[in-house]
């Protein structure tokens, strides 16, 4: 219990946040999936399982984080009388961050937790509804087996933490949670070969004001630099628009001025996709899987593909988006801050990465 002890006496102001966050509507209108009630209950529970099953600190660890980020995104829906998180895992990771960074763990043991935040949902939605398949899966976490067993003991931990309605048991099948532990015990850890090739494309993934834009032109050198930002700056700077939020809100209300600068954009994103010979650097959130395919598609052939995750606490990342409103009229709301967090999945390999690294 030494680490949900220290979890508790750490963060009490959120231990209360999660006893208060209910999964319900109201007391007629219940989640049959959470009957237990609340985030606090359903963590509690579950943390016990680790206990029982005795699982790795990295399974214990994302049980205790894995729903903090339901805090900061659950929404009611008066009309139809239920409650919603979206998808909550990207605040979750984001929050999750500050809390690790107390502890003893090593930065590679932290990504490990944080990645079985990330992906928990797919194996639940396999147990569940038996979609992703498994062989969806095993594409998914080529070269990152040692994560899907990870997953296994999670999913389990999880899913028998809670109090489930009759009508909703059929969905948790205990016989499949532990065949699908079993079958992920056999699954060999395969390694990537990189082919060698004289230039890099490097995919920064981060939200906004965590320091992207800082490393980009620490380390461009003579790099061709992709960034939308900078496109929705120049276009303004033509209309007399010295701001990026002048600009950015100029850009919006002006259909014209959007395609300019998406022309722009597009114009730079065609000469870095044409440059077989030069280092690139994307410096845009690039959070989502589907971001990052556009760039892994132009450059595989080409280049090595290298991603920097940047992992800052989420209470920094507001600071600064707070003080960058403040001195370059800058501004993100915190809706939209948390908006974008909620499209994070962190990058594995079988997207055609070479290399990952972590910038904290």
């Amino acid at each position: 219990m030494e680490i949900l002890n220290n979890f508790i006496n750490t963060n009490s102001e959120l231990v209360e946040k999660m006893k208060k966050c209910s999964y319900h509507y109201d007391e007629n209108d219940l989640n049959l999936h959470h009957l237990e009630g609340d985030v606090w209950s359903h963590t509690k529970i579950s943390y016990q399982n680790t206990i029982q099953y005795n699982t790795s600190i990295y399974v214990k660890w994302a049980i205790l984080l894995h729903d903090i980020g339901r805090v900061l995104t659950r929404q009611e829906n008066t009309e139809e009388a239920y409650v919603s998180f979206g998808d909550f895992e990207g605040v979750s990771i984001f929050m999750s961050i500050d809390i690790l960074n107390k502890t003893n763990l090593s930065e590679i043991e932290k990504v490990r937790i944080l990645k079985i935040i990330s992906y928990h949902y797919m194996i639940i939605d396999y147990i569940k509804y038996n979609k992703p398949s498994k062989g969806k899966l095993l594409r998914v976490f080529k070269y990152e087996e040692e994560l899907l067993k990870d997953l296994s003991h999670y999913v389990r931990c999880d899913l028998l933490g809670r109090v489930i309605d009759e009508s909703k048991t059929h969905l948790y099948d205990v016989k499949k949670m532990n065949d699908f532990i079993t079958y992920t015990q056999g699954i060999q850890n395969k390694n990537k070969n990189i082919k060698d090739k004289k230039n890099t494309v490097t995919i920064l993934v981060g939200p906004p004001c965590s320091k992207k834009s800082f490393w980009a032109n620490e380390n461009k050198n003579n790099a061709i630099v992709i960034n939308r930002d900078s496109c929705v700056e120049e276009i303004g700077r033509k209309y007399l628009k010295y701001s990026y939020d002048e600009a950015y809100y100029f850009m919006k209300d002006h259909k014209s001025i959007k395609k300019e600068v998406d022309n722009l954009d597009e114009d730079r994103e065609d000469y870095a996709k044409n440059s077989e010979n030069m280092d690139i650097i994307i410096d845009n959130p690039n959070l989502s899987v589907k971001n990052r395919k556009e760039w892994v598609d132009a450059f595989r052939e080409t280049h090595i593909i290298k991603v920097i995750v940047f992992l800052s606490p989420l209470d920094e990342i507001m600071k600064c988006n707070k003080n960058r409103g403040k001195e370059i009229n800058k501004n993100v709301s915190k809706r939209e801050l948390l908006n974008k967090l909620k499209t994070f999945v962190f990058p594995l390999l079988n997207e055609g990465i070479d290399y990952v690294e972590y910038s904290t």
